[in-house]
């Protein structure tokens, strides 16, 4: 006869448990502040780097140029009432320079709108335009669906100036967009509820109604940036709607293993998780939000580009700049200074404090950064109480898939896609264009110009067109089939 088992644990297993967990607790801690140590010490190289070195250097600058002026003088290339004319200039220059961006760069950012442009939806937090290709220019077989959203600094980047923009580029070769946008600042829309799972509903609506008034033609769905990792989790959540409604997915400078972004995701992974989730719990119970001023801080610190923000970096940038103090309306800027204000403007403190991220989002940006995404494509995150991985996509979609990304990307590398060429293989094109930055998609209009020599190569659009034709021939093929 069996001898029953007492049920439960014995006292010595009940010990070797509780030892279990409180050596583990203690390794974790000891791992904790090894990284504070690593932070601090990564924190204090980059403000040595993207602060102090900078002012210092300013400095120097400064110095040589009032004495390439009296230099002149001396040569008699000039007379000393040049020279002091030349240095009035631009101290004046410097010291309006930070109220100019926050005037005329606050009117100019964000100011693209396009004939025929017109709001097809609405919901909580989101706004559909639908912006029509260019007058005058012939059709292209292609649609593109614009997946925006929250992103530091704002989505309104991608309508940065009428002269200067990203849908222009689209428009200008006959392309039509449907714009998925944020619908205000934070002064104007409480939007501290926008989550991972509430955007990707978003994509879902409005991609629908997008649809259906591109006649049911199927579209390319694009992200930009971190877009392209909240297009590509809806594409994960929803691979069957996905499959329907789109014949590609584009990401442009997307970090899809966030892991890869050394520069930008150090300090991230530096963090103590005990940080991380403490400062989530805070800024949650204080708003919803991660405030303006700690991500655009972050970023600064990490880019070691803190002392561009700063009154003497503001200064600096007015005083390279001496034409700026002639300046007395909007109507005076040359396209050079609307351009320079505008994106100044983009990554200012001010602005920043209009367009925090919602924690909800911050989340996802964050385990992207910390854990990234694994080797058979699990990214880490879920929807609906279920995980999302890119496997849904390469197993429920034909969807191929293009990254494009700038060889001079300092922020994203292209190698943070490299996970994509190994789940979707032949589906996936990755494109590098050397001379390109991570905004420079948005920046240089000329370098989109198929007839420019430095423009880019391969052109984004053709490779769309591209894409678009092999769908069609493919679903040609198919029917083909069935008959």
């Amino acid at each position: 006869m069996e001898t029953p088992r007492p049920s439960g644990q014995s006292p010595r297993q009940k010990l070797a448990g509780l030892l279990e967990r409180g050596a583990d607790a203690s390794f974790e801690s000891a791992r904790d502040s090894i990284r504070a140590a690593q932070l601090l010490s990564a924190s204090s190289h980059r403000m040595l780097e993207g602060n102090f070195a900078p002012a210092l250097m300013s400095l120097v600058q400064m110095n040589k140029d009032i004495a390439s002026s009296l230099l002149r003088c001396v040569r008699g290339d000039g007379r000393l009432r040049d020279a002091a004319s030349d240095a009035w200039g631009r101290l004046r220059a410097g010291l309006r320079y930070e109220r100019l961006v926050a005037s005329y760069g606050q009117e100019l950012f964000g100011s693209a709108r396009f004939p025929g442009e017109r709001v097809l939806v609405e919901d909580e937090f989101l706004r559909l335009s639908y912006i029509p290709p260019a007058e005058g220019v012939p059709a292209a077989p292609l649609t593109v669906f614009h997946a925006g959203g929250g992103i530091p600094y704002s989505d309104r980047i991608f309508r940065l100036l009428p002269e200067t923009n990203f849908f222009d580029r689209f428009r200008e070769r006959g392309i039509g967009l449907y714009a998925m946008e944020l619908r205000g600042d934070r002064h104007a829309l409480d939007y501290s509820g926008l989550t991972l799972e509430k955007l990707i509903d978003s994509i879902e609506r409005m991609s629908t109604v997008a649809f259906e008034h591109n006649d049911r033609n199927k579209m390319v769905l694009e992200g930009y940036c971190g877009h392209g990792m909240q297009a590509i989790a809806y594409a994960a959540a929803k691979p069957a709607d996905a499959e329907a409604k789109f014949l590609a997915l584009a990401t442009f400078v997307a970090p899809i293993d966030g892991t890869e972004c050394k520069e930008l995701g150090e300090l991230t992974m530096l963090l103590p998780q005990a940080w991380v989730d403490a400062s989530q719990v805070l800024w949650r119970l204080l708003g919803g939000y991660v405030p303006g001023d700690t991500m655009r801080s972050g970023l600064d610190l990490s880019l070691k580009t803190m002392f561009h923000k700063t009154p003497f970096g503001y200064f600096m940038a007015g005083w390279s700049q001496k034409d700026l103090a002639k300046i007395d309306s909007l109507a005076a800027l040359s396209p050079s200074q609307r351009r320079d204000l505008a994106g100044a403007y983009w990554i200012s403190p001010d602005n920043a404090n209009r367009f925090p991220i919602p924690v909800g989002l911050a989340r996802y940006a964050t385990s992207l950064f910390r854990r990234g995404i694994a080797k058979d494509g699990t990214i880490g995150f879920e929807y609906q109480g279920k995980p999302l991985s890119l496997r849904a996509i390469v197993d429920g979609t034909k969807l191929p898939v293009v990254g494009f990304y700038g060889g001079r990307d300092v922020m994203v590398p292209d190698r943070t896609a490299f996970v994509l060429m190994s789940l979707f293989g032949e589906r996936y094109r990755h494109v590098v264009h050397p001379l390109a930055g991570h905004i420079s998609y948005v920046l240089s209009p000329r370098m989109w110009n198929p007839a420019d020599a430095r423009g880019l190569k391969p052109n984004p659009i053709d490779v769309l067109l591209s894409l678009a034709r092999q769908a069609r021939f493919g679903r040609r093929a198919r029917g083909a089939a069935k008959a």
